[in-house]
């Protein structure tokens, strides 16, 4: 590779991140000259020290490879991607193949914002027993440079309508989109399949002739294209909370079975026993949903985005969203609150929400809708009855990525055949990407072991390795040897530590 500076001190690093601050983030106007660019393949690292929890330290390499912003426009400059790599303990194999890991999102803030000695006790001492651990930023997002954000959407109106958030919702992207084209970014090139170009460009800049691929959630998706377009450079994966080609707009009714697992589970749970009403906890949120339909609520609650009392009406639409947020062991304490004529959490999300609405990067929408959905999935997800329950999952996506013009079509959307050694590790629990991502794709994956992880969360690979120390070693000893025999077909989470009412 062209360009490859190592640094030994961090201030060389502060200075490169300055200048690229003056060249993405500081230009005055549309036609700021931002100045000659590294070339692409340029590799810059030093030496990154870390406290541990016992006093001592660890060491990292940290920096950041340049890589072109789009490949397919010779003109595109350059972006930076943060790089993380830790070497392999003493005693690890030298010729096992590095850990890449790739996260979720696509919103990864950078390692660093995580990096406290409980996180680097589980999320990495483990895998450096094993092999050099490697952690690829996100183009466009976090530490990696340019950071895409965009301001986020005006607030409306608390009896907003869904056209009038829609609205706040397409000026929002429409204004982060002009802002960074205008800037001369090149945002055809926020897309997955540059991504995993990316993860590509790391391997060779780091010397790797062969690598294995460790990603979760979105952070799947970017691995399965890594694999799917670069299959002679991955030895093996494990991939978490499955989103493939076609899984980046949720289905409702696979969100709804993982809703339907939690308050099985609560109907036979001591803890709330006495609680739950004769029908049970499902059959309770339903009969919620239904009488909201035909009749809101109206309930005055304190907020910090209003500095007092507000008057609100919660609809069917507000309690669809307490379905989503809150985990396994919050979300039946919000129902039987709600079934007892309490709805204080639906009405401070809708204020929040409203109010306060969160945004994402223009690499997200990028990323994201680049990615889309099939008309075949788009068809059915419309079509899914379990919108009356856990809502239009497709809404917030069709709304915005209307304005992005980023997607990357239906042939990249098929699911694809390998024999990579893959590893799959699912929950049932999962509302985030629904166990049935997993089950559609696993016979794609036609050498590998699905482990579904009964209770288990989007989290679900931690969940099981927390749980389960044999779980654990036989993951480290898939990474050492790819030999799946050690797995088991299922993980059985500990009972869940209900939120009593």
């Amino acid at each position: 590779m062209s360009g490859i500076v190592r640094a030994a001190s961090r201030p060389g690093l502060v200075a490169l991140m300055a200048a690229l601050a003056v060249a993405w983030g500081c230009a005055s106007g549309p036609a700021a000259d931002f100045g000659a660019s590294p070339p692409a393949g340029s590799l810059f690292l030093y030496p990154e020290r870390i406290p541990l929890g016992d006093g001592t330290y660890t060491e990292a390499e940290r920096g950041i490879l340049f890589v072109p912003a789009n490949r397919s426009n010779p003109a595109s400059g350059v972006l930076a991607i943060e790089i993380y790599r830790f070497r392999a303990a003493p005693g690890a194999d030298p010729a096992t193949p590095p850990i890449f890991r790739l996260y979720g999102g696509p919103n990864f803030p950078g390692l660093e914002a995580w990096l406290d000695p409980e996180y680097y006790d589980t999320q990495i001492r483990p895998y450096r027993e094993v092999a050099d651990f490697v952690v690829v930023g996100q183009r466009g997002i976090g530490s990696s440079k340019p950071n895409t954000v965009c301001e986020p959407p005006r607030p409306v109106a608390l009896d907003a309508t869904l056209e009038e958030r829609a609205d706040a919702l397409r000026d929002a992207a429409e204004r982060c989109r002009s802002f960074w084209a205008e800037r001369g970014l090149d945002l055809k090139g926020l897309n997955v399949l540059e991504a995993a170009a990316d993860v590509n460009d790391v391997r060779r800049a780091l010397g790797y002739d062969r690598i294995q691929l460790w990603g979760g959630s979105f952070g799947s998706h970017w691995a399965m294209a890594v694999m799917r377009v670069y299959p002679e450079t991955v030895v093996r994966a494990v991939l978490r909370g499955l989103e493939g080609p076609d899984h980046t707009y949720d289905m409702p009714s696979g969100v709804l079975e993982g809703l339907a697992g939690i308050a099985a589970a609560a109907d036979t749970a001591t803890a709330l026993a006495g609680h739950i009403p004769p029908a049970g906890l499902m059959a309770t949120y339903k009969e919620i949903i239904h009488r909201l339909e035909q009749q809101p609520v109206t309930v005055t609650v304190e907020t910090e985005e209003t500095g007092g009392p507000v008057t609100v009406t919660v609809d069917a639409d507000a309690v669809r969203a307490v379905a989503l947020f809150g985990g396994a062991a919050g979300w039946p304490r919000h129902v039987l609150a709600m079934h007892k004529g309490d709805f204080t959490t639906a009405a401070r999300a809708l204020v929040r929400d409203r109010l306060r609405p969160g945004y994402q990067t223009a690499s997200y929408f990028m990323l994201d809708c680049g990615s889309g959905i099939s008309p075949e999935r788009d068809a059915r997800l419309r079509s899914d009855p379990a919108i009356r329950y856990v809502g239009d999952l497709g809404w917030w996506y069709r709304t915005n990525c209307a304005v992005w013009d980023s997607d990357l079509g239906d042939d990249f959307r098929r699911n694809f055949d390998t024999d990579i050694p893959t590893v799959l590790v699912h929950g049932d629990w999962d509302t985030s990407t629904p166990l049935a991502n997993a089950l559609e794709l696993a016979p794609h994956f036609r050498n590998s072991r699905l482990v579904i992880v009964r209770g288990g969360s989007h989290g679900a690979l931690i969940e099981a390795m927390e749980a389960s120390p044999e779980f654990h070693q036989a993951i480290l000893h898939f990474f050492t040897t790819g030999d799946m025999s050690r797995l088991p077909d299922e993980v059985v989470l500990p009972p869940v530590r209900w939120a009593v009412p």
